[in-house]
């Protein structure tokens, strides 16, 4: 069983599909508390997430006074996170089984091998794909949903020179949908590998709830649980 993990969701907009993760996260998870930081979205997305407080209630909500996009909103919650690890999840993902302990699993194996691991990340998988493969410099994990070392990641920004904010907010890009390719960049340059967790079974619809058109596939439909396993269809 994988220890206390608080889960960060940035959200903007996009009530249905937050709905479905959140659904999901209670179904299929154990030991989590959820971090929701609203990025000033409608009124039907917030008081969505408020009705959350009465199902968890030591759960956290935070509301920015105006829009701050993906990365600051995600760092706006990081720094509320309370455990030793944290997951990043993308507001427009669903969840299903064993998508959370898979990510502790895959990170132990990838230790127990003999690397240092930087963070883990679910990457949607077809079924004949291995279950993890390591990446370093350039590495990149997508980050849809992300498996975070805490320590490890102020280290980051300390080194960085901005100390409590963890993904990279310098440059304007960064901002919206590079923040986590950067990451991982900063973690290889410090010898941390970026793990990709071909099993943990996380679906991502692809930048919906930001206004974003990635070219993904619109339809997210899970696999075989026992496995973990994700296939897009559209």
């Amino acid at each position: 069983m994988h220890p206390q993990t608080d889960i960060v969701i940035p959200v903007h907009g996009k009530r249905e599909l937050l709905e479905k993760l959140v659904e999901g996260i209670f179904q299929h998870s154990q030991n989590f508390r959820l971090i929701l930081v609203d990025d000033y979205s409608d009124v039907e997305t917030t008081a969505f997430m408020m009705s959350v407080l009465l199902r968890q209630t030591y759960a956290l909500y935070i509301r920015t006074a105006s829009q701050n996009w993906f990365t600051r909103a995600s760092n706006l919650g990081l720094r509320m996170v309370r455990t030793n690890r944290c997951i990043l999840l993308n507001s427009d993902c669903v969840v299903d089984v064993n998508w959370l302990q898979e990510l502790y699993d895959v990170w132990a194996e990838a230790e127990a091998s003999g690397l240092k691991v930087g963070m883990v990340g679910s990457v949607l998988s077809e079924p004949e794909q291995r279950r993890w493969a390591d990446f370093r410099e350039p590495g990149y994990v997508t980050g849809h949903c992300l498996l975070l070392n805490m320590s490890l990641i102020s280290e980051v920004a300390n080194r960085r020179g901005t100390p409590g904010w963890y993904l990279d907010e310098t440059r304007h890009d960064m901002l919206h949908i590079n923040s986590d390719r950067f990451m991982s960049y900063d973690l290889n340059r410090m010898g941390y590998a970026t793990i990709a967790a071909f099993k943990s079974a996380v679906g991502h619809y692809g930048g919906q709830s930001w206004g974003y058109n990635l070219g993904r596939l619109a339809q997210v439909k899970l696999g075989d649980p026992l496995k973990g396993e994700i296939i897009t269809a559209g």
